[in-house]
């Protein structure tokens, strides 16, 4: 499997959960106390899922990009020799 195929397959699970957040909705809001404090509770977990996944594809995605090749790490240099 490549990493864009994985990307895809998280965009797939990414578009599964909005739909699961989309159903659920409508419901947990017609609750009341403790009942609709739990659904809030499941569909928080659910926005923070989709986030991760979305998060993770886009990783995938640009991860031969320009961009993914920069450097993460801090050059020291400039502290000790001015700017490089």
């Amino acid at each position: 499997m490549t990493l864009t195929q994985m990307a895809q397959t998280y965009r797939q699970d990414e578009e599964t959960l909005t739909r699961q957040i989309d159903r659920f909705l409508p419901y947990a809001k017609s609750l009341s106390g403790e009942k609709r404090h739990e659904a809030y509770r499941r569909l928080a977990c659910l926005y923070e899922m989709r986030r991760d996944v979305r998060m993770t594809a886009g990783l995938l995605e640009s991860y031969y990009t320009d961009c993914a090749k920069r450097r993460v790490y801090r050059d020291n240099r400039q502290f000790f020799y001015g700017k490089n």
